[in-house]
Order: structure tokens, then sequence, then C-alpha cells
């Protein structure tokens, strides 16, 4: 009895020795380990502690972020994260902050979630984040007013450029397949609905049906909201015809594997960690380094790469910025003339300007066999676009931004002023 009794009271200290270090250890860690202030795997700042004034404490805002503070730098918080997340899944809850874990491992993220109030009845603290359906509407009516008057005061400028527009679907437009079972999809279907009674249908050229043909295939990385090479390699050989170049064969390139653990950004949304990671394709033919120049222009970030790709962006986390070196307010492609070839022939080629969002960055090495390329993005560009295009002698624009931009950001106004 006496060990019987011994045995029990030993069972009871070694439960509450666990449950101290459960409770103690963790915070202990706490404020023994240094602040982390960017979780890459959320691609996110993560909350610093706050400083404290009597003003934020009377209105709460000390409170509130010191509540940030301990749920963002609590210890081991990615691996409780994706616990709790594969927990969820295994109770049949399939989404997390609007990211659904769809079929054959693609995190695919949801549009149909809105504000209740618009950003007049906002106060400046909720500014930010969704907007109401209306407004998603109205983006892209406005949006659409902005193309066809750009368009219209080309033609009246320089009557003999070729204008196309192309609106890259989301991931959720166009992979319905790997969605769950019953998944609601009538809002977003309402967004292209809206796009093809606005925009010129002279200049419109329609993304969605091209690549819903294609949609058992692997064009939209599972983890990230862009298309994969294969699928921009589809916009590209489809809109030949519209634009007027005869696109390369898809045998004639060789497929490099540039990435086999590219993580994007709806995986670091959905926190599904067991989800495996992307492969990054760059569709090479011999020679490219040396035949193709790309030029990111900027005041901090300039640079000259060899051929289409910043290899060293394959190092961090946005492997997807290897195209072209990332997101920048204007790049340039061009081809060597120390390559052989142009030095030998009065070397002239047609002059592209691609006025795209980070979905340009995958197309524009498949265009580049066709044109010299002027990039801009409208987000970051700020020069006169009119006088640009008379400077660098366009012949060709193509206009394309993703739905999910074009329903959500008033950029493309830029292209009004002349």
């Amino acid at each position: 009895m006496n060990n019987e009794k011994k045995s029990n009271r030993l069972t009871d200290i070694i439960t509450i020795i666990i449950f101290l270090c459960l409770i103690f250890i963790p915070a202990a860690l706490f404020w023994i380990t240094p602040d982390i202030k960017v979780s890459e795997d959320e691609n996110r700042s993560l909350q610093q502690m706050p400083e404290f004034s009597l003003d934020n404490l009377i209105s709460g805002k000390y409170t509130q972020n010191i509540g940030k503070y301990y749920a963002d730098q609590f210890p081991f918080r990615n691996a409780l994260v994706g616990a709790k997340t594969l927990f969820s899944y295994g109770f049949g809850i399939n989404e997390n902050k609007g990211a659904v874990i769809a079929k054959n491992g693609y995190l695919i993220q949801r549009y149909d979630k809105y504000s209740e109030k618009s950003i007049a009845e906002k106060s400046d603290d909720e500014l930010g984040g969704d907007l109401t359906f209306d407004e998603n509407m109205q983006n892209i009516k406005d949006n659409c007013g902005y193309i066809n008057q750009f368009y219209e005061n080309i033609i009246d400028l320089y009557p003999d450029i070729n204008f196309t527009v192309a609106v890259p679907p989301r991931k959720i437009d166009v992979m319905t397949n790997k969605l769950p079972a019953f998944f609601p999809v009538d809002r977003h279907e309402k967004y292209f609905a809206e796009l093809e009674k606005y925009i010129n249908k002279n200049i419109y050229f329609d993304l969605l049906d091209v690549l819903k043909q294609h949609n058992e295939e692997y064009i939209y990385y599972r983890t990230d909201h862009h298309w994969t090479t294969l699928g921009a390699y589809y916009a590209y050989f489809s809109l030949g015809e519209k634009i007027g170049y005869t696109p390369v064969i898809k045998e004639d390139f060789t497929i490099e594997t540039a990435s086999e653990d590219f993580y994007g950004v709806t995986w670091s949304k959905a926190g599904a960690k067991w989800i495996k990671p992307d492969i990054i394709e760059y569709y090479r033919i011999l020679g490219d380094d040396e035949k193709f120049i790309t030029e990111v222009h900027g005041t901090n970030n300039s640079k000259i790469l060899h051929g289409f790709y910043d290899r060293e962006k394959l190092e961090t986390k946005d492997k997807y910025a290897s195209f072209l070196g990332g997101i920048n307010s204007r790049i340039s492609i061009y081809r060597s003339l120390d390559y052989q070839p142009y030095k030998l022939m009065d070397y002239k080629l047609e002059k592209l300007l691609l006025i795209a969002d980070s979905f340009g960055q995958s197309l524009a090495p498949f265009l580049a066999r066709h044109y010299d390329i002027e990039i801009i993005d409208t987000r970051f560009f700020k020069d006169n676009i009119y006088d640009f295009i008379k400077e660098y002698n366009i012949t060709d624009i193509l206009v394309l931004v993703n739905m999910e931009n074009l329903s959500t950001q008033n950029n493309l106004r830029k292209l009004m002023a002349k």
C-alpha cells in the first residue's frame, strides 16, 4: 500500500512539474529570446512592443497592441500556427485567413468576403483591408474606363500603334476544378462579367477562357497567386494571333528547374505547413544570357541582368522575383549588340510597351523573342506615359493587369494624364 501511495505521489509530482514547465518555460523564453521583426513564413512585419502613453492606454490602443505583441512574439509560434491549421483541417475546416485548402495541395485565395462599410464610412483606424462588393465592381468599371480612354488617346496621337488589353484571371477564377465540393463561386464569376460589360471589345483579349482549357495542368502555383511559367506560356501563345506575332512552340524551349522549394504568398496566409513547395521553371533557349539584356531602372535598385533572371532572388523567400528582378517601376529588355549576329545586321525590332503588374514578370521573357520591351508598373511609374511612348518609339502596347488589382486598385487612372 505504501508503495502504491509513493507511486501515486510520484505521478502527481511529475504531472505538476510538466504543467509548470508548460507554463513557465514558454514564459521565460518569451522574455529571453529577442523579438522577431518579420515573419518570412507569413510575409509580414510582426508587432513589436508598443510604446506606452496615457492617451494610448485610455483609447485602448495600448492594450490592443499588447495583445498583438504577445500573439506575434510567442515562442514556437510558427509551429503552433501550423498545428492549429492541421487540427482544424482534420475536423473539416478547410480555410484559414481566406485561403482555401483545396484539392491536390492547392491553396486558393477567395475574394468573396467583403467589408460591411464603404471607404467613406470607415474611420482612420479601419482604412485598408477588404472593400465592399460594390466598391470592387466600381473599380472594375472605373479601370475599364481608364483603359478605354487611354486607347482613344493613343489612337488619336499615334494611330499606327497596335493596342491590346488582357486580364490574367485569379487562381480561383480558373482552378475551379480544385475547389472543395459545393464551394460558392457565383460572386467570383461576376468579376469577369463586369469586365466584359465595360471593356472595349476591339482591344480586349480573353485569357480566362484560354487558361480554363488547361486547368488540369500546372498553370498556377499551388502556394502562390501567380501563374506558373507554363501558365504564362499559354497566355503568350494565345496572345500571338491578337497582337500579331508567331509564337515559339513549347518544344523549342529547354525547361530549366530553377527552384524546387518555392513557398508563395497564399501559403504564408494559410498556415498549412504540410503543403509541399512549388517548382519554379525557366523556359530557355541556348544563348539567352548572351542575346538579351534586362535593365532594371530605379534610384536604389538599378541593375543589369544578362538574360531574364535575377538568380540571387532564388536565395530569398520571394523566389518569383527572380523573373526580371521582381516588381519595379520600369524595366527594359533589349537585344545585346555585343552578341555576334547583331553586329552583322541592321538591328531593329518592334518596340512593345508592357503596362503590367507582377504577372508580366514571367510573361515578358516570352514576348522578348519578338520585341524590345519597356515594362512599366503604374503603381510606381511617375513619368508622363504619353511622352514616354514618343521618346521610346513604341509600336505596340499591351495592358496586362490581373483581376485582383483591377478590382481593388485604381492606379490605371494615371493613364489619363496627358
